[in-house]
Formats: C-alpha cells, structure tokens, sequence
C-alpha cells in the first residue's frame, strides 16, 4: 500500500506543481492529463502546424518554463498519461481511466489523489444563447491558442469578468479585433472594490495592455450593457443589446459570451469512505483564484497530502500568499457585480430537455429543489444539471440537486475501450 502512488487529475499549473512537490517529497506520482501534454487551459499550446498567435503575459511564460524544469529533473518519481481520461471510482475504491492512444479502460489503486480540474464559465442565459454562432468566450479562446486563427467574421464580445478584456484583447492582436465589447459590471459604482484592485500590480499590468490592445484598433468597451436577446438571421445573428438606458440592434457573425467562472466540481465522484483515500482539490477547481495561485494552490494540495500521510508540511505561508489572491478575486467580484435579469419566457435553460424558463416559472413557488427536477425534468439529461444547474441557482438561490451519485462515466467512453478494460496495471 505504502508503494502505491498518488493520484494528480490534471495537468496544468496547480496538478503540475502539486505533482512535482509530492515527488520532490519521495512521494511516486501519477500524472494523469486529457491532453496530450501538460500546461491546462493556461498553457495550451497550438496542433502541429498552427502559428502561435498567444503566449501569454511573461511571468506566467516565466512560472511555466520553471516549473516544467522542474517536472522534468523529478521524471523518475513522475508516472506522466498523457492524452487520458479520468471517468470515476469503482466500489473497491480503484480509480478508473480511459487511455485515448490505447482505446482501452484501466483501473489503478491510489494512496490519495489531488483534483486539478481547473474552471468551467458561468453563462446567464438570455433568449436565443443557444443558436449556432453564440459561443463562450473561453472556447472561443481555446480556438484561438489551438488553431491560430480567429473565428472569421464579425465578433461581439458580451458578459461580465476579466475574461472578456482578455479574450478581446487577444482577438484583436490576432487579425479579428470585435466589433463590441459589452461588460454587464458598472466598476464605478464600486469605488472602494476599484481602488483596492489598483494595488493588484501584475494584474493591473495585465489589464492595462489588454485595454491597449483594444485601443489600437478602436474596439468599444461599454460597461453597464448586456445582451438581451439574438435571433438568427440570413447574414448570422441580429444581437439585441442594452447599452446605458438605450436599446440597439448589432448583426454579427458570433456571439462570444461569458459570465464569470466556477470550479469544476460538477459529477468529480469521491473514494467511499472505508476506501480511506485522501481526496484533495487545487487550482481554480478548488477556489476561483487565478493563473497567479493556481500554483501556489497545488503546492498547498500537495502539504495536505503529506500530511495525511504523516508527513511533516508547513503551509502558513502558502496560506497567507492564497489569501492576497482572494482579496484580489473579491474585490473583482465588488467591481463587476451585477443582479440577473429575469429571463424572457422562451429563453432555453435545459438544453437536454428543451425546458424553457416559461416551464420553470410555472413550477409552484414553494417547489423544492428535488421537485424542480422531477415534475419541471431540469437536471436529467445527459448533462446531469452540469450546465442547468447554475443557472436555475442563481434564478432561485438555491442549488439544483445533481445526480447522486453521479451517473458514470463522467465522460463519452466508446464500447470497444470498456471492453478492452484490464486491470494488468492495478498492482504496478
């Protein structure tokens, strides 16, 4: 049991410096990353062929390049999947993995395991956020740093959070700077929650250039606008918008939005607890914290590790340094708050089940959580309430129950890999 490894799920800033400690620690490690190399959301890297149009602000360029380094010189404790899957835990407690290069399952017993499943977007749901050509910002990110290229034609950019001027940014330096950029948020109104980010200096950095950036091609930047609704026309979309107190009528190509982010927390299943395998969660799958923390966060998942396995961790001045990041990601969420907007009647919440939001107004008002999703049927597609469930929180201020415990697998695994399934790798 003592040679049993320990389980990192995910392979960007905070799995990697979770792994690397606990190695560095005499600890053997599994790395186990969906992508086919490490760097998470963060650090992706194009396809073999594409030009790199993004490489990122030069200290998280700098954090990488060192913490890679030091990846590589602790190779021999390091076990690196790459291009796996992570799909859940079985009844004995052993944690199942889909290889994507073998086209098989597998099984391993761990002796604990950290969660670096990083964030998924927040997106409020408005009418017509469904149709082909309304896409979340960060995909359309991900596009970017993968492909190289920009999505083609005309681009608006709309939603609440930091994501948007970045994002925006990067488009703009691409070749396709949008037509628009609507920030729900009214900064002003928050004078304290501005002056406090004022001190934020990288990030302040951060923010600065990307506003350049957008200056140089003469990109608007409305605060206070929102999306009310899209319709699909001949030429892409007619996006009816909100700036100020006056609405106005914008045709584009795509719709990227985005309304903030939470961790990725949604269906991760638990060992039972007579497994007795330590689980631990990092990065921004822990807490929303940044690319700044989310090494800081693993280092910090990886003491707790050590400590329950008995080891000696000091974590005082991780935790100090974590806190100055959360004051940061408060004060943002100060600046940028905004209430919802109640939904129109035909705006779509539950994709899987095409429940609109008139289906959920007509629930009784005293309706429970439970029975949202029994008689009004949110949260039982195939999704399991991963992408309903937020919405229908923030409409009602209580959490929408997912399945329990989650239907697995977590993710699409094809027939032919669960029928190859070995378990010649339980006791390696």
């Amino acid at each position: 049991m003592t040679d049993l490894p320990v389980l990192v799920v995910g392979g960007g800033p905070a799995g990697a410096a979770a792994a690397v400690t606990m190695a560095e620690a005499g600890l053997r490690v599994l790395v186990v990353e969906q992508r086919d190399r490490l760097g998470g959301a963060i650090h992706r890297q194009p396809v073999a062929g594409a030009r790199q149009v993004w490489k990122g602000p030069a200290r998280h360029q700098r954090n990488w390049a060192e913490l890679a380094e030091r990846v590589e010189r602790a190779a021999g404790r390091i076990e690196l999947r790459t291009s796996t899957v992570f799909l859940g835990v079985d009844g004995e407690g052993r944690f199942l993995f889909d290889d994507r290069v073998a086209g098989r399952v597998f099984a391993r017993p761990v002796r604990a395991a950290v969660v670096a499943v990083g964030a998924v977007e927040r997106i409020r749901p408005f009418e017509g956020w469904e149709l082909p050509g309304v896409m979340s910002a960060g995909g359309a990110q991900v596009l970017l740093k993968e492909t190289g290229q920009p999505p083609e034609g005309a681009i608006v950019v709309a939603g609440s959070g930091p994501l948007l001027l970045a994002v925006s940014a990067q488009l703009a330096r691409a070749g396709n700077p949008p037509l628009a950029v609507l920030e729900r948020g009214r900064p002003w109104r928050s004078p304290r929650a501005l002056a406090r980010l004022m001190t934020a200096g990288p990030q302040l950095g951060e923010a600065i250039s990307y506003a350049a950036a957008l200056a140089a091609k003469a990109v608007p930047y409305h605060a206070g606008s929102e999306v009310l609704s899209v319709r699909e026309t001949g030429e892409g979309l007619e996006i009816r918008m909100r700036i100020g107190g006056s609405d106005r009528l914008l045709q584009a190509r795509h719709l990227l939005i985005h309304d903030g982010l939470e961790p990725n927390r949604a269906g991760i299943p638990l060992p039972a607890p007579e497994a007795n395998i330590p689980v631990f969660h990092a990065g921004d799958g822990r807490e929303i914290l940044g690319a700044d923390a989310a090494i800081l966060d693993g280092r910090r998942a990886a003491a707790a590790v050590l400590a329950s396995l008995g080891r000696a961790a000091p974590v005082a001045l991780l935790e100090a340094r974590l806190s100055k990041a959360r004051d940061f990601q408060l004060a943002l969420s100060d600046a940028l708050h905004s209430p919802a907007a109640l939904p129109s009647p035909e705006t779509l919440l539950c994709r899987c089940e095409g429940r609109r939001y008139a289906d959920f107004a007509a629930l009784p008002a005293d309706a429970s959580a439970r029975e949202i999703r029994l008689m009004g049927r949110f949260g039982l597609g195939v999704c399991q309430g991963r992408f309903c469930g937020p919405m229908i929180a923030e409409l009602r201020g209580e959490p929408l129950p997912l399945s329990s415990p989650p239907r697995w697998p977590l993710r699409p695994v094809s027939v032919a890999a669960l029928a190859k399934f070995s378990t010649d790798e339980t006791e390696s």
